[in-house]
């Protein structure tokens, strides 16, 4: 998701604006003022620097642009909509607190609008894509929307290309001609080459959708060896895994999530781990940490050597697939549609 932003304009002219404001805790630091774009440009409009009160104030001699904004203050940075009718724009924070958009704005109702939604993103995690949409649906224009298009779905563009696409049409109609609208499309078009490259590597994969989930027998961290095929009957999230994988720990509460809502009605999770030989604490560690609460956690502490990971080709984790009843392969690398993909078949 974008990091949140916020910015401020005063009047210097008729068509110039400002930005100033108190932000606690920032006494002297530098504030760095730039318009950001969807190709990850940004243009440096201004800087100040605080005074040991925390206040600065930016002047700008035209007005601004309709865009994403990013302030930087200190290590802080926030992201920001202006509609580009703003004249005074008026900041009161907290550094420590600042880029969860805990802020007091006057001056931008675009800001304010996206600034709500933010704080509610940040305040209640979406569970579901129709969520995220219904969230994107409440952006104040069509930049908005785009915007959180792609903070809100961009972790799995590629399931959600028809959202992209619509998203980008309608940001064409209404600033047609300019950069956001033509990077939004041009980052749209380099998402389909990226799910075209995924589709062919696929196609050569050893696992594909509907053919038998090969067997995996390995010892858990009691010794005891657990098995795939004794989960047959039930739906099972195969999960290939490590515990120095930063990826896959800041994807297993989303896991324990959908495992805790459906663990009663047949589905399961069985866990591959890619640990070392001597990483054997750790992977314990972890599960525990993470709060896999499921039975069925193996590993050959094999590292990249992994038998299992082998026989599926994993090349990279995390890496999961999703098992029928049957015992087939019913979905490859289903993470934030999971609970679609396990709707499906459950």
């Amino acid at each position: 998701m974008l990091p949140v932003m916020a910015i401020f304009y005063a009047c210097n002219g008729q068509s110039g604006y400002t930005l100033k404001g108190t932000i606690n805790g920032a006494a002297n630091l530098q504030v760095l003022l730039e318009q950001a774009h969807f190709d990850r440009t940004n243009t440096a409009l201004g800087r100040a620097t605080c005074d040991a009160n925390g206040a600065f104030e930016i002047k700008q001699e035209k007005a601004p642009e309709q865009g994403l904004y990013r302030m930087t203050i200190g290590a802080k940075r926030l992201f920001f909509i202006l509609d580009g009718t703003e004249k005074d724009i008026d900041i009161k924070a907290d550094l420590n607190t600042i880029d969860q958009l805990n802020v007091q704005v006057t001056g931008s109702e675009t800001f304010t609008c996206y600034a709500d939604i933010i704080n509610s993103v940040l305040k209640n995690q979406l569970k579901s894509p129709e969520e995220a949409r219904a969230t994107i649906a409440k952006g104040c224009n069509p930049l908005m929307k785009a915007i959180l298009t792609s903070s809100l779905l961009g972790n799995n563009a590629g399931t959600y290309l028809d959202d992209f696409k619509s998203a980008s049409a309608a940001l064409n109609e209404y600033m047609p001609g300019s950069k956001y609208a033509t990077d939004y499309a041009n980052m749209i078009t380099s998402l389909q080459s990226q799910i075209a490259q995924q589709a062919q590597q696929q196609a050569g994969e050893t696992i594909k959708v509907g053919m038998p989930a090969p067997d995996i027998s390995l010892p858990g961290p009691d010794g005891k060896t657990r098995s795939l095929s004794s989960l047959k009957g039930k739906i099972v999230l195969l999960d290939f895994w490590a515990s120095w994988c930063g990826p896959c720990r800041r994807a297993n509460p989303h896991v324990v999530e959908v495992y805790n809502k459906y663990k009663g009605k047949g589905f399961d999770v069985f866990s591959v781990s890619l640990d070392k030989q001597d990483g054997k604490d750790r992977w314990v560690d972890a599960i525990s940490k993470d709060g896999l609460i499921w039975d069925n956690h193996v590993s050959d502490l094999q590292y990249w050597n992994s038998a299992p990971a082998a026989t599926y080709g994993v090349r990279s984790i995390p890496k999961t697939f999703l098992i029928g009843r049957d015992g087939k392969i019913v979905a490859i690398n289903p993470r934030d549609n999971l609970e679609e993909e396990l709707l499906k078949v459950l």
